[in-house]
């Protein structure tokens, strides 16, 4: 199946840890931060808006550990992915908005590019998310963290800029804040920038 496929590819394009990631923006601007949607008092199903490209891995510019776990990046997947997830074709290890931790207990291992990542990695699907019109919310779970949620907000006009920008021509910007909560970790207006993957 495409979706299949889609999968693997994208598994071989996901960000290692830090190797295959710029560098995190040095501060975000305080006057750029925008304010967070109202938690959903209960979020459910999953909703999206057609015709906005925020593919990418979204990498937080302070660390996020839980145990021995740490928060890699948010992945948003394309158009074609969401429209498939919302009509039912769905696989048990992506969706088209995830987190992904890696596991700093396991073993480091070389990638085909030379790049060393943590060997298991952990991630968080959806049972519900809602995208669009600058704003993201998520809830999910797994074992290891407990529920997760978070809401936040996209700078639409600094995405597209980093987006249409050549690889490496500018200092990654911070495109993305969310709060919520991991497990009992909770999440304060956390920053994070884009990238657009190998």
């Amino acid at each position: 199946m495409a979706g299949v496929a889609l999968a693997a590819m994208l598994g071989g394009c996901n960000p290692a840890d830090d190797a295959q990631a710029p560098a995190a923006p040095a501060s975000p601007t305080p006057e750029s931060v925008v304010d967070a949607p109202d938690p959903p008092a209960a979020l459910t199903g999953f909703s999206h808006a057609r015709g906005e490209n925020l593919f990418g891995y979204y990498m937080p510019t302070q660390e996020v550990r839980i145990g021995d776990l740490r928060l890699d990046h948010i992945h948003i997947g394309s158009e074609m992915e969401f429209v498939a997830w919302e009509q039912g074709e769905r696989m048990e290890t992506y969706a088209p908005v995830m987190l992904e931790f890696a596991d700093l207990s396991s073993p480091l291992v070389t990638n085909e590019l030379g790049q060393e990542s943590h060997e298991r990695r952990v991630r968080i699907l959806p049972t519900a998310y809602r995208v669009g019109a600058g704003g993201v919310a998520f809830v999910g779970a797994a074992p290891e963290l407990g529920e997760v949620r978070f809401q936040g907000r996209l700078d639409l006009d600094r995405l597209r800029e980093v987006q249409a920008a050549e690889p490496g021509a500018a200092e990654p910007a911070t495109v993305l804040w969310l709060e919520g909560q991991i497990g009992a970790e909770r999440l304060e207006r956390l920053p994070f920038f884009w990238f657009g993957g190998d």
